[in-house]
């Protein structure tokens, strides 16, 4: 007499069945599942609560400051920037390593760093918020070879590698360090960097 067909899911029963499993493995399991319950229960550290407040009153110079790639802890809490904060913010900007989408916010940082600085006196943390809104529709040449917004380092369009050249850096008709503009994303030409002494 021949033995009936057996379906896939009497075969996952029987090695379900067959195979048991250690029971420190059991043991294991069952602390990691009660892990994230417990986890969860526990307050938040305050170390994390001067991190949480200081990302909470950020203004635009503040978040450009974070995008530039400087920690948190580093961003200045007062009203006002000095130029001995704008030489400190500077040096400790050009000592960070830095991914490429650090590259443009830090250039525009440094622009108003140095501004700061040759300006002699401090300015206002709304001053420069508003100085900051002047480069929100410009872009820069990373070293990756993409077009990418000053304020922010988001990638626009690759337009190729970046080569030495006799003055500078630069892909195809793009050069380092200079600023362009785009109405359409598709045609772009080079742009003024802001007068900041009208604002």
């Amino acid at each position: 007499m021949l033995s009936e067909p057996r379906s896939p899911r009497r075969w996952i029963r029987v090695a379900c069945l067959s195979v048991r499993p250690p029971l420190s493995l059991l043991a294991l399991l069952a602390v990691l599942a009660s892990g994230p319950v417990a986890c969860a229960s526990r307050p938040p550290p305050e170390a994390l609560a001067a991190t949480r407040d200081t990302l909470a009153g950020l203004d635009e110079f503040g978040a450009l400051l974070l995008g530039a790639g400087l920690p948190v802890e580093a961003i200045p809490q007062g009203r006002s920037v000095s130029p001995v904060q704008a030489e400190r913010l500077r040096r400790h900007l050009a000592i960070l390593p830095y991914l490429p989408q650090h590259y443009t916010p830090r250039f525009v940082a440094d622009e108003l760093l140095r501004y700061v600085e040759q300006h002699g006196q401090g300015l206002s943390r709304w001053d420069l918020s508003r100085m900051v809104q002047e480069y929100r529709s410009l872009f820069l040449l990373r070293q990756d070879g993409f077009l990418a917004a000053a304020l922010t380092g988001e990638p626009a369009r690759w337009v190729g590698r970046v080569e030495v050249r006799d003055h500078g850096a630069g892909a195809a008709e793009f050069e380092m360090g200079v600023f362009y503009t785009s109405a359409d994303g598709e045609s772009w030409r080079r742009a003024d960097s802001p007068n900041l002494d009208r604002l």
